[in-house]
């Protein structure tokens, strides 16, 4: 019984005081300082393709008028067109042409984006430029 009211005390103060007092070896001389070496790493490459330009696909405009309405409807009949009209008022043409002179400026513009993200990551060194 003496022995287990002995044992708690010392595990106790062993635990309480943790490792430090019980570290025999070395002194503070052995220890070496920490040293930070920073190495400059190069940006990895992007591998980005330039994607291919639009190839547009070549289509017509028919314009029907209340005086060609009857012939157009007949010429398209008589190549075995469908009958089918899709339509825009004159504004509307003026809205379509808006619309995508805006789509155009727009991939001009993530072009650039894209071509200055390059240059960034992939800097062209004069090595380079000479051959």
């Amino acid at each position: 019984m003496s022995v287990h009211r002995l044992l708690i005390p010392i595990i106790s103060l062993s635990l309480i005081s943790g490792c430090a007092s019980i570290w025999p070896f070395g002194d503070e001389s052995d220890v070496k300082p920490i040293t930070v070496q920073r190495k400059a790493v190069e940006r990895a490459r992007l591998n980005i393709k330039a994607p291919e330009p639009i190839k547009a696909r070549e289509f017509k405009w028919v314009i029907i008028t209340p005086d060609n309405a009857e012939q157009v409807w007949a010429k398209l009949k008589e190549e075995g067109k469908d009958l089918v009209l899709f339509a825009l008022t004159d504004e509307g043409y003026e809205e379509l042409a808006m619309t995508m002179g805006e789509i155009k400026n727009y991939l001009a513009n993530q072009r650039s984006i894209i071509i200055k993200y390059k240059e960034y990551y992939e800097p062209v060194n004069s090595e380079q430029e000479e051959k």
